[in-house]
């Protein structure tokens, strides 16, 4: 079920961390802003899992990037530098739920019908790179929500989300290889 092994990109994982810590004190604030830099690459790492992936992971990874991007808001920013409400944008704002609720439940069905559980019996998930995921999801999870000395706040999150996504990408690479094999 699980390969133990401890791949040589975890060490470089475990150097993220304090690197976190580190940089955030030199870049600028506007480096985490919505559409910013850093943000921007994180739609890169989520494009190249939706490129590695079909029907359902494909969707998982499309409702991942439409998250991030806020389903478009972040796209219309206000020059106030917010978003705008869902009421102001018209149709979509009315119609972006529910179909994100159809989006949700077709990945759901896509993975019934594919018997994800039976797969996921079946293959080895790299278990090293899924506690490492765990634990960014942990620390974008306290950077967003929780207001710690160590933690600064959005470039804290953004930095962790880009450490989550990176992993999301290694975990989906190594079962689509496995299943290729």
């Amino acid at each position: 079920m699980f390969d133990k092994r401890f791949y040589p990109h975890l060490w470089l994982l475990i150097i993220y961390i304090p690197f976190v810590f580190i940089v955030k004190e030199f870049l600028p604030q506007n480096a985490a802003r919505e559409n910013g830099p850093i943000e921007n690459f994180q739609l890169v790492l989520l494009a190249v899992g939706i490129y590695l992936c079909w029907q359902a992971g494909m969707l998982f990874y499309i409702l991942v990037f439409g998250r991030e991007l806020s389903w478009g808001r972040a796209l219309l920013m206000q020059s106030d530098g917010t978003m705008p409400k869902w009421r102001e944008l018209g149709v979509w704002g009315d119609i972006a739920h529910p179909l994100i609720g159809i989006l949700v439940a077709l990945l759901l069905f896509l993975f019934w019908r594919g018997r994800f559980l039976r797969f996921l019996k079946n293959v080895k998930i790299p278990m090293w790179d899924l506690i490492f995921l765990i634990l960014f999801i942990v620390l974008v999870d306290i950077s967003e929500h929780y207001n710690c000395s160590i933690f600064h706040g959005e470039i804290d999150e953004e930095l962790f989300e880009c450490a989550m996504y990176f992993e999301m990408l290694r975990v989906t690479e190594y079962v689509k290889k496995q299943k290729q094999d």
